[in-house]
């Protein structure tokens, strides 16, 4: 018999308007894997409600009145590190993108967005940390690398389990939409992983690339 219990992900939706908020929550409700546990309607009751209140996941609105998301993600960054946040926005450029990446956000959505994206969005983001859709990933990269400094856990750690993998995948030659495949991810998340893999190897190209993978026992040539 198979005793294992799968947890939900547990949600709270930030957004100041009420038609939205509620067709978000009605339109999460499709997904079995999802618990509300609460809604806000702007920042400063988000963070009230995250004092007692502990989520996996935060859906959260860039533009509201009281305080808006990019303030509520800031101290969400500080006071509650653990809590993943996906931004919300009807609009966005790239370096407006990546400046919210910077500031701690896992992802960014536009409110448009398919629904099938917004599910696996908070899906990756549950069990990856990141997700950037396709559409938004390259720039979101670019961005990145212009920035001086970035959040700083992506530039301190070792290279993660999942980066681990994916190096692997890239020294056997894969592309991304093959690595996303093979491990049933998203291209944009490969993408961005992509991206911290050659940072923190400080790797200019795949052959230096290879060179830290063969160096560091990652792969061999057997």
């Amino acid at each position: 018999m198979n005793t294992t219990q799968k947890n939900n992900i547990k949600l709270i939706i930030a957004e100041d308007q009420e038609l939205m908020r509620k067709s978000f929550i009605a339109l999460l409700k499709e997904d079995q894997d999802f618990e509300i546990i609460a809604e806000a309607s702007n920042g400063k009751e988000l963070l009230e409600i995250l004092k007692h209140t502990t989520p996996d996941v935060v859906l959260l609105d860039i533009e509201m009145p009281v305080m808006n998301g990019r303030e509520a993600l800031e101290i969400i960054n500080k006071r509650f590190p653990d809590v993943k946040v996906i931004m919300l926005s009807m609009h966005a450029g790239p370096h407006f993108i990546s400046e919210l990446m910077a500031r701690g956000a896992r992802a960014f959505l536009p409110k448009n967005c398919d629904p099938d994206a917004l599910f696996e969005a908070i899906h990756t983001v549950s069990s990856e940390g990141y997700y950037f859709d396709k559409s938004i990933s390259e720039a979101m990269l670019r961005g990145l690398q212009r920035e001086k400094s970035i959040n700083p856990l992506l530039e301190e750690l070792s290279l993660s389990d999942r980066e681990t993998e994916i190096l692997k995948e890239i020294c056997e030659g894969k592309t991304n939409r093959q690595i996303a495949e093979a491990l049933n991810i998203s291209i944009g998340t490969v993408d961005f992983h992509r991206g911290n893999i050659y940072k923190k190897t400080r790797s200019k190209n795949l052959v230096e690339l290879l060179k830290y993978a063969i160096k560091n026992g990652i792969i061999s040539l057997t």
